[in-house]
């Protein structure tokens, strides 16, 4: 007997857009809820995800393993996201490990906004992920000039 997964991952239809928005509500949902933010992920659970969970059901009615095919598609997106928390609360702590100490060259708005923001220097700790983003686009602005 095949499992609810593998009817999903079996069927080439599985790219088309009711099943890719079903599938990307229904992360959004699991993201927010692992983050403890159960108010707004039932809001997107009754509105978005409904919505593209009667496409999908609509655009394929005549499919009698519709229901076999979206709860595989949840349960795969449970696993990414899983998966992909997983892999960040292991690999932001070595990033930042990596690059502690790193600091490029800043653009001339982003170091006015950084001398002229309160609190601690961020130097000896860890920075959060917003922070390499912000580098590394800083970085990417001053080698393209």
């Amino acid at each position: 007997m095949a499992s609810p997964l593998s009817a999903l991952v079996e069927d080439p239809r599985r790219y088309d857009p009711p099943w890719t928005k079903v599938g990307r509500a229904h992360r959004r949902v699991c993201f927010l809820r692992s983050e403890g933010r159960f108010d707004e992920a039932h809001r997107i659970e009754g509105t978005e995800l409904a919505a593209a969970i009667a496409e999908a059901r609509a655009v394929f009615a005549s499919d009698p393993d519709t229901d076999l095919k979206l709860k595989g598609l949840m349960d795969e997106s449970e696993e990414r996201v899983a998966e992909a928390i997983a892999y960040a609360e292991i690999l932001v702590p070595k990033l930042a490990e990596r690059l502690n100490g790193y600091r490029p060259a800043l653009p001339p708005e982003a170091a006015d906004r950084t001398r002229r923001s309160p609190g601690r220097e961020p130097s000896g700790e860890l920075r959060g992920i917003a922070d390499f983003i912000d580098e590394m686009q800083a970085q990417e602005h001053s080698g393209a000039h």
